[in-house]
């Protein structure tokens, strides 16, 4: 919508306007197509994958400015407005707080990119969106980018709108100790901590380290969630494989105080005596 407004400068911008520009950022999210298609995660058409790349960002925005003519408007600047707003999808990405990071450099590399500073909470895909957490994450974008609702519906930026927003910020985006105390007394927070655990110790983990060592710097965790290749297939990540390509078998389990709970999948996994109540060990 700021970008409608942004286009359109000289003028308010029409309800057509206000349409295209917000549904032509949400385009690099088509391929969630993929997820009904069994293509992985981690795949190059993947979700995050291609489809949020500079490379075709830079693509659709020509093709959009080409096809703005026939609507009279100037090639140029639709193509640079299109360009900036498929692009900052993709970037904004890489300030979300889950999934994999973007690939930006696509066809060149396929590395995920995370930015530094990841405030924005990621949200759920599908129906799932439209649940109290989808609501939750859409009233944190909401507030993170209040400067840009302001803008595009022409409302003015008062100094206390100002530092309120800034206060919002703060709120979203900070590690700050205080913020955390304030933020799980305000949210009434319940959460329970394994023996040992401490945030300091877990920021120190690093990708690769041996399972025993973590488990000594952390301590014993409230639960476990174990998954299992099928016999004689390659190893990969759930980031490389679809659920489709997964042969059948006793594929994970969820262990809570030594104890399994959960099971996938549960006639198979019992048929190995494998079931909710057995001990671990």
């Amino acid at each position: 919508m700021a970008a409608a407004r942004a286009y359109d400068h000289v003028r308010r911008p029409r309800w057509p306007s206000l349409v295209f520009w917000p549904a032509l950022s949400l385009l690099p999210d088509i391929d969630v197509v993929g997820f009904l298609r069994g293509v992985p995660y981690g795949a190059p058409w993947g979700h995050r994958g291609a489809t949020h790349s500079l490379t075709l960002a830079i693509a659709g925005g020509i093709s959009t400015g080409v096809a703005g003519r026939a609507f009279n408007r100037p090639a140029l600047r639709t193509s640079l407005f299109a360009t900036l707003v498929l692009a900052s999808h993709g970037l904004l990405d890489t300030m979300t707080d889950g999934g994999l990071g973007a690939a930006l450099l696509w066809p060149f590399s396929l590395t995920r990119y995370f930015a530094p500073w990841r405030p924005i909470p990621v949200a759920p895909i599908g129906p799932a969106f439209f649940t109290p957490d989808g609501a939750m994450v859409s009233l944190f974008e909401l507030a993170l980018f209040l400067p840009l609702w302001l803008f595009a519906l022409r409302w003015r930026l008062r100094p206390v709108v100002i530092m309120l927003w800034l206060i919002a910020l703060w709120l979203i985006g900070s590690s700050d100790p205080f913020r955390e105390k304030l933020m799980g007394l305000v949210l009434r927070e319940d959460t329970v901590f394994a023996g040992g655990y401490a945030e300091a110790a877990f920021r120190t983990v690093t990708v690769g380290e041996p399972e025993d060592a973590v488990r000594r710097r952390l301590g014993e965790p409230l639960a476990e969630s174990l998954y299992f290749m099928p016999k004689d297939s390659p190893f990969q990540s759930a980031m490389e494989i679809s659920a489709a390509e997964i042969a059948l078998g006793c594929l994970g389990v969820r262990v809570e105080g030594n104890v399994v709970r959960d099971a996938i999948d549960h006639d198979i996994c019992r048929n190995r005596g494998i079931a909710p109540g057995v001990s671990r060990t």
